[in-house]
């Protein structure tokens, strides 16, 4: 292999030098040795995305460490191979590409629907399997593609009534300017009509606005529009700026509440606990979901931080992203275990139907469409940042991929609107 240990050590030390990883980072184009299987870890330690992608980073390798502390999976050590995209969208198509064309095929990537949307259609091409952790807009089908976020009626259709219910029926709606908040504040309007409810705004934002005067106009313009409260689908350090700008104007979870579908604990802190108190959000996962499998889960998460400060300085919470991070690497040990292989078909197959016992509770991969059968709950900011469990589902809720109310007609099973079985579908 025609590779000098000078080109491998530049290769591999962006991510060291971005993580202080204690280990070696392979970025060059090294196969496997037989005892090993690599999976791409594409997240973005860096950039405006840098507040939450890497507690997903971070559980990862927790989970590979508990994995290969027990032997690895089926004999082989798993090996992540990292790269940081910075918050750039081309840079996730990229670099996956890259890592592709060095032989990987499982992925346990992305945070945004922008950089799925990059990213997805290289696994596709290349038949390998993306495990994606992030609540999206639905509307994607793919037998590349193993969901394990919440899809829009998992969020929205039970938030959204309880919300017009407890705080009045005129709501101002607001988003970052790309597909995930503009799809989903496209779903609320159906919900918020068929709850009686009323739209008295719209705006959007581009996700590189991080600064407050960014947000002077925009919060000026709700305090005018006077709505109950607020549905914001503001992402990423985007948030923070606007939590902080709302704050600022005299605005609070008691004169305006906001219910904000992104706001994880890692955002609370980024933003700031006195500029989140009180506001509401709806996630199948909180920090604070009372099990003996979520404490253990928080108290080795805290504990691997702990073990790891130089590498991940983050604040010791947990969070529905992160979390869904690590039940799909559960996903894909028990998928590789049951099926004896690790390629991409086969672990499709073992996934399909598959229930494990994740820290939010039992969860389950739905077999039509490869997303995962969640519990909705909503929570409230309390004084220490993390979240008051006001309502639960009493069952768990299937994905509803699709929404008659936005695409009639389509499913997974007959082609849908994106992708399916890796082919391109016409709109």
């Amino acid at each position: 292999m025609s590779i000098t240990r000078r080109r491998f050590v530049r290769n591999c030390s962006a991510a060291a030098l971005a993580l202080a990883l204690p280990y070696p980072v392979c970025f060059a184009r090294l196969a496997p040795s037989p005892d090993e299987i690599h999976i791409g870890l594409v997240l973005s330690s860096t950039g405006f995305m840098g507040i939450v992608e890497p507690y997903q980073i971070a559980v990862l390798l927790m989970a590979i460490e508990e994995v290969n502390s027990k032997g690895g999976i089926n004999g082989k050590k798993v090996v992540p191979v990292m790269r940081d995209p910075a918050s750039n969208w081309g840079n996730y198509a990229k670099q996956a590409k890259e890592l592709v064309e060095s032989g990987v095929s499982i992925f346990h990537s992305c945070y945004t629907s922008a950089s799925r949307e990059a990213l997805l259609p290289i696994i596709q091409k290349a038949n390998g399997l993306l495990f994606y952790p992030t609540y999206y807009e639905g509307r994607e089908c793919t037998d590349n593609m193993i969901m394990t976020g919440s899809c829009p009626n998992q969020q929205v259709d039970n938030s959204v009534p309880w919300m017009i219910k407890r705080s009045g029926k005129n709501i101002y709606l607001i988003g970052s300017n790309y597909i995930y908040p503009r799809t989903m504040n496209k779903a609320a309007k159906y919900v918020i009509s068929a709850s009686g409810g009323k739209v008295v705004g719209e705006k959007y934002v581009d996700l590189n606005v991080t600064t407050t005067a960014g947000y002077t106009d925009i919060v000026k313009d709700i305090k005018a529009k006077k709505p109950d409260w607020v549905l914001s689908n503001v992402v990423g350090a985007s948030g923070d700026a606007f939590m902080q700008e709302y704050t600022k104007q005299g605005l609070n979870s008691t004169n305006m509440p906001i219910l904000s579908y992104p706001m994880t604990e890692p955002e609370v802190l980024s933003a700031g606990i006195k500029n989140c108190v009180g506001h509401y959000t709806s996630f199948t996962y909180f920090q604070t979901v009372d099990s003996a499998e979520n404490k253990a889960f928080v108290s080795k998460f805290k504990n691997f931080l702990e073990s790891n400060k130089k590498q991940f300085p983050l604040p010791a919470v947990t969070s529905g992203v992160m979390q869904a991070a690590y039940s799909g690497f559960l996903m894909f040990a028990k998928a590789a275990k049951m099926s004896k292989s690790f390629d991409p078909v086969a672990l499709v197959n073992a996934c399909k139907g598959m229930e494990i016992n994740a820290p939010e509770g039992k969860v389950r991969v739905n077999s039509n469409n490869l997303h995962t059968a969640l519990r909705p709950r909503i929570g409230r900011v309390n004084d220490a940042g993390l979240f008051d469990i006001l309502d639960e589902s009493a069952n768990l809720v299937e994905p509803m991929v699709f929404n008659p109310k936005i695409d009639p007609g389509k499913t997974c099973e007959n082609g849908g609107e994106y992708y399916i079985k890796g082919r391109r579908v016409p709109t």
